[in-house]
């Protein structure tokens, strides 16, 4: 049995982080870790992440470390979206893995800012999805640190049917 990999989602918000990881789940029985939703579960639906206490959010933390754990030990793949702003953040959740013997890859979800400023500005006026406050998805645009190579990157730029781009990837 191959041994299962958990795999960081990374990109803007709005860049369709849970779209791919749906897609994972539902085509290849990945896991999935949603940072949002278990913000969510803990009575933070409306909330920015500014707005969460550190406290809670150190719960928020502890719980998907234990997510990550539990995953790759039963043997699964784990799209995981909680570590996509910086490489601490990524390295934190690669950490979780690598101390029980498994193998983190990021797959880098490439949008230009424009088209991700677009998606914002629509959700604004319909309300899809959680909508980001302004000054928090300003300082996200700013603050996100694309992946490296050596972060062993798979690109996925939605020029591809996400359908076959996950066929091409991964079977």
């Amino acid at each position: 049995m191959k041994k299962p990999i958990q795999y960081l989602l990374v990109g803007f918000p709005y860049s369709g982080k849970t779209t791919l990881a749906k897609a994972l789940e539902n085509k290849l029985g990945f896991s999935h870790i949603n940072i949002d939703q278990l913000k969510f579960d803990k009575g933070y639906k409306d909330a920015g992440d500014d707005d969460v206490p550190d406290k809670v959010w150190e719960e928020i933390f502890k719980e998907a470390d234990k997510l990550i754990t539990g995953y790759l030990k039963k043997g699964k793949n784990i799209a995981n979206e909680y570590a996509w702003i910086t490489k601490e953040w990524r390295d934190r959740a690669r950490k979780v893995a690598r101390e029980i013997g498994f193998e983190t890859k990021v797959i880098y979800i490439k949008l230009p800012q424009d088209i991700i400023r677009q998606r914002w500005l629509e959700n604004s006026k319909t309300k899809a999805r959680f909508h980001w406050p302004e000054e928090e998805f300003k300082r996200y645009l700013q603050d996100f640190e694309e992946p490296a190579q050596d972060e062993n990157v798979i690109l996925y730029d939605q020029l591809t049917d996400v359908g076959e781009w996950i066929n091409k990837n991964f079977k």
